[in-house]
């Protein structure tokens, strides 16, 4: 019982024995009208055929008579009508009788118990139309010290009734016992036996395919998991089955490539971080190395030196600390304050510390604090966001261009930010990597080139800039993205909330 194919299957058995087991209790409950039905049906047929010849030999007794004869002779043909057909064994179990108009039985013929002196009651009419007696009643007859019986009374025509001058007859009825309940299920069990076996057979047809519709998607998922489990991360299954188990495939599926790109993502991290680390730490370790053998010996080379190891180290550190702010804000380690911030002064105090660089780099910045000018969140990571952006939209822009950082209102609650500039801009493969760790455009790269001390290209920033901006304003409930065009420049969108509308839960982390 622990496959779950097993399990639907045998659920599906129960179902249907339950099923048939309702179906044969009101089956079985539904018998009794069924044999009565039967019964009648036996007795319209006998007695319609009884009524039409004893009709028919009433009317040649009395064609071969001169005078009207007795009532009493109408009882006594009939009786000898009613042996004669017993003697030829056609009766059987059936009763033959004459009633008067009060239904009481005056005459019969047939095996014991008597039934004269009983009275027929409950008389309906019967089922469809015999053309021999159109006006057959069913009934029932209570014979003294006999089960009761199942009967059909058929009324003499006028005709008869005038020939026979004070006759008490009125009805001829036939009755007989009804069906067994024995007899009944003999008659119908065998068609009720091959009915249940061929729908037995299609139940169980049907129970395995469906549970074979829902199990062997389900076998395929689990199989893919332990594909996955192993590292085979480029394992998917196909989406098939019930809907919730369609999703189930769609869902894994998705599992799966973010799993793979996950993978992907830290082998390209321990790449870069590797790449990284490896070029300061081989100038400090060439340098002291030097210094230390004695090749570097003179007052001007170790104070170069000195300065080329401290620079590196500096370096190290900066990513090291880099590295560890991002860890921190993704994992939630990091707290941001949710406190009002004037936006007038947070766009002011930036201003002010990139004026100087915008003089020196003749960079024009333009500062727009439009809109709702308070919003809610951490002013200092705020400010460091600003700064990231800022720090590379100067860093991209030549001289006599153009940076600017404006912010308005673009829907009730919500601020968006804008830092612009008129740079070279960025190429369109590389503006979907902008955000992720130690990506760096191509065309950045030489642009960032510098030449140290000992003639060695370091570029500045190591990638991690607009990763930990891009976490930060998640934090805040905000969502960042660029868009740029090649000669025209670059700009960076950020949203938030303002001091009116709550941050979402989890952005004061």
């Amino acid at each position: 019982m622990g496959s779950l194919q097993v399990r639907l299957f045998v659920t599906y058995l129960i179902i249907i024995g339950v099923t048939l087991g309702f179906a044969a209790l009101s089956l079985f409950l539904l018998l009794g009208g069924y044999r009565d039905e039967i019964s009648y049906g036996n007795l319209e047929d006998i007695g319609g055929l009884i009524n039409q010849q004893a009709h028919a030999e009433l009317q040649i007794a009395r064609a071969s008579g001169e005078s009207p004869p007795p009532g009493d002779y109408l009882l006594l043909l009939l009786a000898n009508f009613f042996n004669g057909r017993q003697d030829n064994g056609i009766a059987g179990q059936t009763r033959v009788a004459v009633v008067d108009k009060s239904g009481k039985v005056i005459a019969e013929a047939g095996p014991a118990p008597p039934l004269t002196g009983a009275v027929v009651k409950e008389a309906a009419p019967a089922k469809g139309n015999n053309s021999a007696s159109p006006q057959a009643q069913r009934c029932r007859i209570d014979p003294p010290g006999g089960a009761p019986l199942l009967c059909v009374s058929m009324p003499l025509s006028q005709s008869v009734l005038d020939s026979f001058p004070g006759t008490e007859a009125s009805a001829i009825i036939v009755a007989e016992p009804a069906a067994e309940l024995g007899e009944v299920l003999g008659d119908l069990m065998p068609r009720l036996a091959f009915s249940g076996l061929i729908g037995l057979a299609a139940a169980l047809l049907l129970g395995f395919l469906l549970s074979q519709s829902v199990a062997a998607p389900l076998r395929n998922i689990a199989r893919a998991a332990r594909s996955v489990a192993r590292g085979n991360y480029r394992q998917r299954v196909p989406a098939t089955g019930p809907a919730e188990v369609r999703d189930l495939a769609a869902n894994f599926n998705r599992m799966t490539e973010e799993v793979q790109r996950s993978q992907q993502t830290l082998r390209d991290f321990l790449a870069n971080i590797s790449h990284e680390l490896k070029t300061p730490l081989t100038s400090i370790r060439g340098f002291s190395q030097a210094m230390v053998d004695g090749t570097i010996d003179d007052t001007a080379g170790i104070d170069r030196s000195a300065r080329i190891i401290s620079n590196e180290s500096n370096r190290v550190l900066r990513l090291v600390e880099e590295l560890l702010d991002l860890s921190r804000i993704e994992s939630g380690q990091v707290s941001m304050r949710q406190e009002d911030v004037d936006l007038v002064e947070l766009f002011e105090h930036v201003g002010e510390v990139f004026a100087l660089r915008s003089e020196e780099s003749h960079v024009r910045l333009e500062v727009n604090a439009g809109g709702v000018t308070h919003i809610r969140g951490d002013f200092d990571r705020l400010e460091q966001v600003l700064n990231n952006l800022l720090d590379n939209a100067f860093r991209h822009t030549p001289a006599g261009g153009s940076v600017l950082l404006a912010s308005r209102n673009v829907q009730p609650g919500l601020l968006q930010v804008t830092v612009s500039d008129t740079g070279q801009g960025i190429p369109p493969d590389d503006v979907p990597h902008l955000f992720e760790r130690f990506y760096r455009a191509k065309a950045n790269a030489s642009e960032n080139g510098a030449v140290n001390g000992n003639g060695t290209g370091a570029r500045k920033g190591h990638g991690l800039g607009l990763a930990i901006t891009r976490e930060i304003v998640r934090a805040h409930g905000g969502e960042i993205w660029a868009t740029s065009e090649t000669g025209r420049g670059t700009t960076f969108v950020f949203t938030l909330p303002n001091a009116g509308r709550p941050a979402p839960k989890g952005a004061a982390r």
